[in-house]
């Protein structure tokens, strides 16, 4: 088994495609460290089996979560994360949808806190034109943002760096 498990939802392939380029980011400086699963067809257990999770989910319509994010949200409840050491990223258009930017990533991110699991890999909010995110804490994100429709160019450099960021932060 891998070290981290990488779970994403996606209605687009977008996060999924950033997942698969995440974990190629990883294979580069751990190879074999990441497993990659949908969160639709994942269980309560498939998370709890690892110790480090990297978390990937896009903010949907004004706000929403992802529709396999929302089915799997109610199961969170009954999870003891304690001691999970959790990374998110998000995608979302700061753009078309400036007053809800990663929105997804703080409702997700809260849950997980609210289960006991710690939060790793936070992101500089510098370099992002926005309104409003409840993914944002000060100066920082609660993980990578990515802008797939406004920044694409950006995306493997970002994603590259904070390959390495969280990986020196789960101490791996």
């Amino acid at each position: 088994m891998a070290a981290i498990g990488l779970f994403y939802g996606s209605n687009t392939g977008n996060t999924e495609s950033v997942s698969y380029i995440m974990k190629e980011e990883f294979d580069k400086i751990m190879p074999g460290g990441v497993e990659v699963h949908n969160i639709g067809r994942s269980t309560p257990d498939d998370l709890l089996k690892y110790s480090y999770l990297i978390i990937g989910i896009p903010t949907w319509n004004t706000g929403e979560l992802q529709d396999d994010w929302d089915a799997f949200m109610p199961k969170l409840d009954s999870m003891d994360m304690k001691g999970k050491k959790v990374a998110f990223f998000g995608l979302g258009d700061q753009n078309g949808y400036g007053f809800n930017f990663l929105d997804a990533v703080g409702i997700l991110a809260d849950k997980v806190m609210e289960r006991g699991a710690q939060v790793w890999g936070l992101w500089s909010s510098s370099g992002y034109q926005f309104e409003e995110s409840k993914a944002k804490v000060e100066d920082h994100f609660l993980g990578l943002g990515i802008d797939e429709v406004g920044q694409a160019e950006l995306s493997r450099p970002r994603i590259q760096k904070w390959v390495k960021d969280v990986k020196a932060e789960f101490g791996l």
